[in-house]
């Protein structure tokens, strides 16, 4: 397979890994063309000339990866040289390592009008994700053509054990009926985000009855719900990017939700 064919393939798998290229290579190098991949644990595929230089370009690319940016570096190959590398070459070397982090993956669970709108809201962000639900006649690939997977199941929560929920699953819980079994099945997973399309009272409940079912307080608190961000919201599409707005801050850590302190304020506002 070509470097860059892995690239493509790489991308379409939503992997992190950074892509290291020669930009400019003046004088005496060991390569003036070359494309490396490197992923966040030091091992490449591909080339920029190998050597001392190459081990530099490693580092650089792991430390670009954490913290997900993509940098220019330049390289004097000439020990003598000031701030030059341990290299008897002589020239120079620009490369550009360029970052691919994975993107959050959705998972919507539901798939009517609300899981519609989102799901072109994705395609437009290119974002991938998921659909489940248990009404064949609405999770299909027709409807969502652009899908990764539909799960489908007569029992929503077995759905979501097929969607193999991990700690990159950004979950939207958007069913006709069964929110309570859905959220507790998604509790049981390490997801990056669990929202709920629900009005305060009807949290209050869900809560309470999981509770009676064994979810701790401390699981409770882990749910966005009412899911979306205060935008005064109330088209289906203006619901559905209120919530992607959400998740773009959560999954940029802009939000520090006390969740305990929002639970206890939605109590007294309903007693």
């Amino acid at each position: 397979m070509l470097l860059m064919e892995k690239v493509g393939k790489l991308v379409r798998q939503n992997e992190t890994f950074a892509l290291a290229m020669i930009l400019e290579s003046k004088g005496s190098t060991p390569r003036h063309v070359g494309k490396m991949i490197v992923y966040r644990d030091g091992s490449i595929e591909g080339t920029v000339g190998g050597g001392l230089a190459e081990h530099y370009v490693i580092a650089e690319s792991i430390k670009a990866i954490e913290n997900g940016r993509s940098i220019v570096v330049e390289y004097k190959l000439n020990k003598n040289a000031k701030d030059g590398i341990n290299m008897h070459c002589g020239g120079t070397l620009t490369v550009f390592i360029e970052v691919y982090t994975n993107r959050p993956e959705m998972v919507i669970v539901g798939a009517g009008h609300i899981a519609y709108a989102l799901a072109l809201q994705f395609d437009f962000l290119e974002y991938p994700y998921r659909v489940v639900d248990d009404r064949p006649e609405y999770c299909t690939r027709e409807r969502f053509p652009n899908a990764t997977s539909i799960h489908v199941h007569n029992r929503i929560e077995s759905a979501v054990s097929e969607a193999k929920l991990d700690e990159k699953s950004f979950v939207i819980i958007c069913t006709k009926d069964g929110d309570d079994r859905v959220l507790k099945k998604s509790l049981e997973y390490p997801c990056a985000y669990i929202g709920m399309i629900a009005s305060k009272r009807k949290v209050l409940q869900i809560f309470n009855k999981l509770k009676e079912l064994g979810c701790t307080e401390g699981q409770l608190e882990q749910v966005y719900t009412p899911i979306g961000f205060e935008i005064g919201a109330e088209t289906v599409e203006e619901i559905a990017i209120s919530i992607i707005v959400e998740i773009i801050k959560v999954s940029k850590g802009d939000i520090q939700k006390n969740k305990k302190l929002e639970r206890e304020k939605l109590i007294q506002s309903l007693t």
